[in-house]
């Protein structure tokens, strides 16, 4: 008997009306439109794409480095993910094993909790604005692993008159997001400010992001020359630190065999050049190039690295030009630093080109001394965060696979330099608010790493190289998998392993769950910049749980409307640790043996212990017939404001009771205004009154 451990296009065409929504055999509904067309006249809000320093080969599972570096047969299409096929074959066995191992849980008492609050729809003046106006400085950090629809707050938020400033502070072009402006205008951003579109705003990139000035003016600055944004009367550049080519390179150096693993953005390789106090910050260029503490000898100091990783890598700058060329991340001026003969030269006369002589770089400033000066004078300062709270490089349990910059909120406020005790008028405190972003269902995670959330292991689609027309190749039904896989959650909240089979094959069921996730008309979980399908899985509210202890409470959760075309839906509420060879682990002085259970609120362990944890699902209903997509046929037929559909608020209830969040507000379509900002119906105190108690 198991002991409970632990304490307290054409293709796209017939994919997409197979995943969409169909009625009830036995009730049928009245439906928005037919498939294909509300997939078709439905505009999407581009979801970011955000990672980690993507990840050195030596990160990778050595069955998927072994795995790759073999000489199997290659498999294309839905094949792919045949259970029988490659990996798929190797996880169906441990699923079934881990599971005998746990199949005897004890159902635990968070799955009998029954959730009865009621929230109703209340207005933005109601819910968000007081939170602001009782702030200095307003943090939007992310609560997951990034890719949770940030924007869409940030947007909100830098709206309000009281908000002044608008501020990336940290981190680099490895985040990144859709913005859509009013006239449905659509750019691409990875350092500007999403605030940069909001007339009347001031936005600054502060001294402690990193920046590839080409491709932040050839991706970034070009979007709004052609568009006639006058950007260079809002947005001000601080000391950044510089990427180089070199950085880039490195990265495809030390994922030589994987370059599919890497950004190829240089993000690791310019943190350490940056921790080392070597390479090149802004100013550099507009002092004197040549000389002792000059550029060139700051470069060429930082350049050893690059020299070196050649040498104990055995590569020759031929073999990495080749490999270079090969890869359609590597852009043409990083090709050209390979075949210039003086780098440094190179390096420096690029950046004249592209910054010093360039009129139409945005103007530079002291963008720390511009955020203290507006808080002082009573302004308030919006800080965007990239990443997340889990991504951060502060984040402990997952630093091994997350960025190089600190991008919780701590991170953003120590980069912010702003006095909190005594920088507001007059030497007042200054008040900081955070709102974290998430997004369910379909939480999403790029990278390597633990995810004990997921529906398959995160390392899945590199050990399988799966794509989206893969997904589209194998011709899932929506309704079928989800109601088979949720099915399969047992009375004690273990997911019981099993296969999918249809006209094209059989599948593991967790990787069927997965593919018809993330090609879902409403999820398309697949990187903006990358195309990489996204890892999906359930809300975690033990991770969760953790993100509230440490900047909490309040949270805006995005894309609540694809609740829409669940029947069920699954939120973790606690793990269960079980490794396949019964070996105990510790993390942090706490034994980790088989079977121990790690609820929300409990001490989070580490990747090595999340590795082998399986999650413990509480069920909640869909709301199909009652859809909150902003532009449903239900939800514009209501009376506003509208109480929210009990299984809506279900899940509500649930995420709050667990891991002691306030939601202030949740997404219901990809437009930058459909949010619905949410109170509770009985009168119980809201976030305000928290807030300003």
């Amino acid at each position: 008997m198991f002991a409970l451990a632990g304490t307290a296009v054409a293709g796209a065409a017939v994919i997409a009306v197979a995943c969409a929504r169909r009625p009830k055999e036995a009730t049928p509904r009245k439906r928005r439109t037919s498939s294909l067309t509300w997939l078709l006249s439905r505009s999407f809000y581009e979801p970011e794409d955000e990672c980690g320093d993507e990840q050195q080969e030596e990160h990778e599972p050595e069955h998927v480095r072994t795995r790759r570096n073999s000489h199997e047969a290659v498999v294309e299409g839905a094949a792919k993910c045949f259970a029988k096929t490659g990996y798929n074959a190797q996880l169906v066995a441990e699923r079934a094993a881990t599971y005998e191992q746990v199949r005897d849980l004890p159902r635990l008492p968070e799955l009998d909790y029954v959730p009865s609050t009621r929230y109703v729809e209340a207005p933005i003046e109601d819910v968000l604005h007081p939170l602001i106006e009782r702030a200095g400085v307003i943090l939007v950090p992310g609560a997951y692993f990034g890719d949770e629809g940030k924007g869409k707050t940030v947007d909100a938020i830098a709206r309000h008159p009281g908000v002044t400033v608008v501020a990336r502070v940290n981190s680099g072009e490895n985040a990144g997001h859709t913005v859509v402006a009013d006239d449905g205008h659509k750019y691409d951003f990875h350092l500007c400010p999403s605030g940069i579109l909001t007339p009347g705003k001031v936005n600054v990139i502060g001294p402690e992001c990193v920046m590839d000035p080409v491709s932040f003016m050839e991706r970034e600055i070009s979007q709004l020359q052609r568009a006639v944004v006058a950007y260079k009367a809002r947005l001000y550049v601080g000391n950044v630190h510089l990427v180089c080519p070199h950085h880039k390179l490195l990265d495809l150096i030390g994922s030589w065999n994987a370059p599919n693993l890497s950004t190829l953005m240089g993000m690791g390789p310019v943190h350490a050049s940056k921790a080392s106090r070597r390479g090149l910050r802004l100013d550099h260029l507009f002092n004197h190039r040549d000389g002792p503490g000059g550029a060139r000898e700051r470069l060429e100091r930082d350049l050893v690295e690059y020299w070196g990783a050649l040498k104990a890598k055995g590569i020759t700058e031929a073999e990495l030009l080749s490999k270079a060329k090969l890869n359609s991340k590597v852009q043409p001026h990083v090709l050209g630093f390979v075949e210039a003969a003086d780098k440094a030269a190179y390096v420096l006369d690029l950046f004249d080109r592209w910054i010093v002589n360039n009129a139409d770089f945005p103007p530079r400033a002291d963008v720390s001394f511009m955020l203290r000066s507006t808080v002082s004078k009573g302004g308030k300062v919006l800080l965007e965060g990239p990443q997340s709270y889990f991504l951060s490089n502060a984040a402990e349990k997952f630093w091994d696979s997350g960025t190089s910059a600190c991008t919780d909120v701590a991170g953003l406020l120590c980069a912010a330099r702003l006095n909190l005790q005594a920088g507001g008028p007059d030497g007042k405190p200054i008040k900081a608010l955070t709102i974290n972003i998430h997004k369910t269902p379909g939480s999403s995670r790029v990278g390597s790493g633990a995810n004990p959330c997921s529906f398959v292991p995160q390392h899945y689609f590199s050990a399988t190289n799966a794509s989206k027309d893969d997904f589209e190749a194998m011709q899932l039904d929506w309704r079928t998998v989800s109601t088979e896989y949720f099915g399969s959650v047992q009375p004690n909240g273990l997911l019981k392993p099993g296969v999918h089979t249809n006209g094209v094959g059989t599948f593991d069921l967790g990787v069927a769950m997965a593919a018809a996730t993330c090609i879902h008309p409403s999820h398309r979980e697949f990187g903006v910049t990358s195309g990489r399908p996204r890892v999906v899985g359930f809300f975690d509210c033990v991770a969760q749980a953790e993100v509230m202890q440490v900047q909490g409470p309040y949270t805006s959760i995005s894309a609540f409307d694809r609740g829409d075309d669940y029947d069920e839906y699954g939120v973790c509420v606690a793990y269960v640790y079980v490794h396949p060879e019964g070996k105990s682990l510790v993390s942090n002085g706490r034994l980790f043996t088989s079977g121990t259970v790690i609820r929300a609120g409990e001490q989070l362990p580490t990747q090595q212990i999340l590795a082998h944890c399986q999650p413990v699902i509480k069920m909640v209903k869909g709301w199909r017939d009652t859809p909150i997509f902003a532009r449903s046929a239900w939800w514009t037929g209501q009376k506003h404001p509208v109480t929210l559909p009990k299984p809506v608020c279900d899940l509500i209830d649930i995420i709050e009771h667990f891991t002691n969040t306030k939601v202030l507000s949740i997404g219901n379509g990809p437009r930058a205004d459909e949010i619905i900002y949410i109170r509770r119906a009985d009168g119980t105190p809201t976030p305000m009154a928290a807030f300003s108690s």
